[in-house]
């Protein structure tokens, strides 16, 4: 886990997460440059704009918290939990987005597909088991 900071913000990049869709690099290249390093410079702009790009990151890789919030405790509004060889389950406030930008849940309780196998897909199906889906391959 990497860190910048400008002292109002931190930013942290996580290089195992990124999947490189360069929205960063796209919406704030005076910010976000691979060419440089370091490749996130805190000058850039404002730390509003810089989480308004941040809160575009689809792997999550990039995340922030403001410095002055550090100490304060946040609850989480969802919680997904990994069924062993089984689906993700979903709890609470969490928005489910398909492909085609349409919202399919806006709260949990839910359980998506993690084998690749149900035919209801993004929801699991119960194909995990017919097809003896282990997570540990």
């Amino acid at each position: 886990m990497n860190e910048y900071t400008n002292g109002e913000i931190v930013v942290l990049w996580d290089p195992d997460k990124c999947t490189h869709s360069r929205h960063c690099i796209k919406g704030l290249p005076a910010v976000f440059d691979r060419s440089k390093r370091p490749w996130i410079n805190m000058q850039g702009t404002s730390s509003e704009e810089i989480t308004k790009v941040i809160d575009l990151c689809p792997s999550g890789a990039l995340s922030y918290r403001r410095i002055s919030d550090e100490g304060k405790k946040m609850e989480p509004s969802a919680q997904i939990k990994a069924i062993r060889n089984g689906p993700l389950l979903i709890q609470g406030d969490c928005v489910l987005t398909g492909a085609e930008g349409k919202v399919l849940k806006d709260e949990g309780p839910y359980a998506l597909c993690r084998c690749g196998g149900s035919k209801n897909k993004p929801y699991c199906d119960g194909a995990h088991a017919k097809i003896e889906f282990s997570d540990s391959q």
